[in-house]
């Protein structure tokens, strides 16, 4: 059965939730308009068909796109242009003018990144990667599509990507000599999984995972022999129009492949109507490539690893054997009845009660706050939620790629070298148990997070890159006055914007025994913003004034830099 709805009116805290785990981070608009509505209506607007697609990125060396045409010049190779590629995409998730259903598919883009991983250096291709990409991007919005598009498909397509296929060296696969790699990560990391993580059993033998076996990793790499890459870029899917690797019928292993008792001892065999005098084609070769996906995802154990995956990356990572038995079993029915789409399950989660259940709101809440943003969230939301521009992507591309270049090398000093996973199974903060999203923080990698946000707003004098925020304008805009003359409500608002938790707040030691922040945190945002140093008498008594009178307003302004610096160097800013 379904998971129940939430049916209320989201209100803000509600609002920000959905929106900091749907998309690359609220503006505070966003969070006042989707707090007028109900998730049904929220989910409307997150998943609207009518999004554009974006630009395309320009060669700085030629002055003109080179991922369609494929144009070059002397210097930058489409290995070298991989790094603009990857630049190219972070000014997609950092661009808050466009509508919230592009971060909303964007964010899923990256969701399916992180599930087919791959990495730049060993594709060493910008086009190839380029094409997974879009590819990517044409499966995310998937509830209206087609019957092609889903996730069974994408794993077919998949499969016989050029990017995937340089990746794990799927070109290498031949008939006579199969080379395992993609066989062995299409079974452990992009279809079935081995089972609820911690619960593997230890008493199976040599060579069984569980849900599949070495028998099953053999077959499935003959299945996949006989696919070459082709960096022309000229075999096209049919359904996708995109560019995929190329079909050697000669190079495929045309025997029948036997799979394990896992499969119920299914057999996968060449279609005979698709042979030619008994010899496979590339019809042949790729029915039987559908033929073992079909397979694999119609177990049971299938639907249920891809679901855990989405609820890992939407809600928590702890996943449960009870929550296995309800929530992730429910998801999965929803996946199974909507044809193996991944659209409705991640609507239908969005919605539901579960993912807006916070134990009244108390410390025990495994929801609001509950996962620790990537690198990736941390950079480019904060440049949405202050909305800090980049230059055009098209039209000042010289500037763009510094800019962006610059939040890249931030993004590594956290711990993320963004499509340069340090495994094979990509970046460890999706599936690396038991520790999850909690490999995004080390000392040194909190140090460097907070070395971001100085460097955005302490540091940023005109000289940095990145275009220096005017606070002084930016909280006029999104505050009222009479918020904004006063110093403890001008906190109070800032933090029911950034943080998860910020229910019953008060400044009063006395009173914080059910606030989502103690008092004292409260009162060591004051004293950054307005007594550090002490310029006046009465320092809270003077903000009023200066706001209210518009004087002095350089003062004015170098509080509030210090206010958003004290606030966002936080571990409660680190959350989402």
């Amino acid at each position: 059965m379904p998971l129940t709805s939430f049916t209320g009116v989201l209100g803000p805290t509600r609002a920000a939730h959905l929106l900091r785990r749907a998309t690359f981070g609220p503006t505070a608009e966003q969070i006042n308009q989707f707090a007028a509505l109900t998730p049904q209506e929220a989910i409307t607007l997150l998943f609207d068909d009518a999004v554009v697609d974006p630009n395309q990125p320009i060669n700085p060396e030629t002055g003109q796109e080179w991922l369609l045409t494929g144009t070059l010049g002397e210097e930058l190779g489409l290995g070298g242009l991989s790094d603009h590629f990857v630049m190219w995409l972070i000014g997609l998730a950092a661009d808050f003018t466009q509508s919230v259903s592009f971060t909303t598919r964007e964010k899923i883009v990256y969701f399916l990144h992180s599930h087919f991983t791959t990495q730049l250096e060993k594709v060493g291709n910008s086009r190839s990667l380029y094409y997974q990409n879009e590819l990517f991007r044409q499966f995310a919005f998937d509830k209206n599509k087609t019957e092609e598009f889903n996730f069974k498909s994408l794993i077919k397509k998949v499969s016989v990507d050029n990017a995937m296929l340089r990746f794990l060296d799927g070109s290498q696969n031949v008939k006579g000599s199969p080379n395992e790699n993609y066989g062995r990560e299409l079974m452990e990391l992009y279809s079935i999984g081995r089972g609820l993580e911690g619960s593997f059993p230890t008493d199976l033998p040599q060579g069984d995972y569980l849900n599949y076996t070495e028998q099953d990793v053999q077959a499935a790499a003959r299945v996949l022999s006989g696919i070459k890459l082709d960096e022309n870029f000229t075999t096209l899917d049919p359904d996708t129009n995109l560019p995929r690797g190329r079909v050697e019928p000669g190079a495929h292993d045309n025997e029948d492949k036997q799979f394990s008792n896992r499969f119920s001892d299914a057999v996968i065999s060449p279609d005979p109507l698709l042979l030619l005098n008994g010899q496979p084609t590339e019809e042949s070769v790729l029915d039987e490539i559908s033929q073992m996906i079909e397979m694999i995802t119609s177990q049971h154990e299938s639907a249920l690893y891809i679901c855990r995956k989405i609820y890992r990356f939407y809600v928590y990572h702890d996943i449960t054997q009870e929550l296995q038995d309800t929530i992730i079993t429910e998801m999965a029915s929803t996946y199974v009845a909507n044809d193996y789409k991944l659209q409705p399950v991640i609507e239908e989660l969005l919605q539901s009660e579960h993912f807006y259940d916070a134990v009244a709101m108390s410390l025990d809440d495994d929801k609001y706050g509950a996962i620790i943003k990537s690198p990736l969230d941390l950079v480019v939301g904060t440049l949405r939620f202050f909305k800090i521009p980049l230059a055009d992507f098209v039209t000042d591309y010289t500037q763009f790629y510094d800019q962006a270049g610059s939040l890249r090398q931030h993004m590594q000093r956290m711990g993320m070298n963004y499509y340069e996973p340090f495994e094979v199974a990509g970046y460890g903060a999706y599936h690396q148990y038991p520790a999850f999203n909690r490999n995004w923080i080390s000392s040194n990698y909190l140090t460097n997070r907070y070395d971001f946000i100085s460097y955005l707003f302490m540091m940023n004098t005109g000289d940095n890159l990145i275009t220096p925020v005017d606070m002084v304008q930016f909280t006029k805009d999104t505050f009222d006055n009479a918020t904004g003359a006063n110093a403890r409500d001008l906190i109070i608002a800032y933090v029911q914007y950034l943080f998860p938790m910020h229910y019953n707040l008060t400044f009063d030691t006395a009173s914080d025994d059910n606030s989502g922040l103690t008092a004292e945190r409260l009162n060591y945002f004051l004293q950054a913003f307005l007594y550090e140093p002490q310029l006046d008498a009465d320092p809270e008594g003077e903000w009023t004034n200066r706001w209210n009178a518009n004087y002095e307003m350089d003062v004015v302004y170098g509080q509030l830099l210090k206010l958003a610096n004290a606030l966002l160097q936080t571990p409660e800013y680190q959350l989402m």
